[in-house]
């Protein structure tokens, strides 16, 4: 369980055949919680505020984690603030998404980090060999 990884031109053309290559295993949610909680230190484990709804939880919970992510050099991959949401990442978006992959590949010791970020660095490699997005998938 965690994000199926494909390179696409669309986000809604998930379920065509011939048009999206699935690029490599899925993002794993302990390569997610490596990554974002152990490495990067992202604000994951937020209390809920009294008489908070989960829809106002899970905003307040994505801006907190976006900001944080942001203001540490990190805009690209703080999109994906939630195993259990889909990020599309548009062709143009795809160089930066790449450069935040490699800089954090080169600091990291963590193995398990490590190996969701090669994920990433090959998905964005064979997106940009067919100038094309990637989708992040829940499942």
């Amino acid at each position: 369980m965690g994000l199926g990884i494909s390179v696409q031109d669309d986000p809604e053309s998930l379920h065509s055949y011939g048009e999206n290559l699935s690029t490599y295993p899925e993002l794993e949610i302990n390569e997610w919680e490596e990554l974002f909680i152990n490495v990067l230190g992202a604000p994951v484990e937020i209390e809920r505020i009294a008489d908070e709804d989960r829809q106002s939880f899970l905003a307040r919970r994505e801006r907190l984690f976006k900001e944080d992510l942001t203001g540490k050099g990190y805009e690209m991959l703080g999109r994906i603030w939630y195993v259990f949401r889909d990020v599309f990442y548009a062709p143009c978006e795809v160089d930066k998404l790449l450069e935040e992959c490699l800089e954090l590949q080169h600091k990291t010791e963590n193995k398990i980090a490590f190996s969701g970020l090669e994920k990433r660095i090959f998905a964005c490699h064979e997106a940009l060999k067919f100038k094309s997005g990637i989708f992040l998938a829940c499942d």
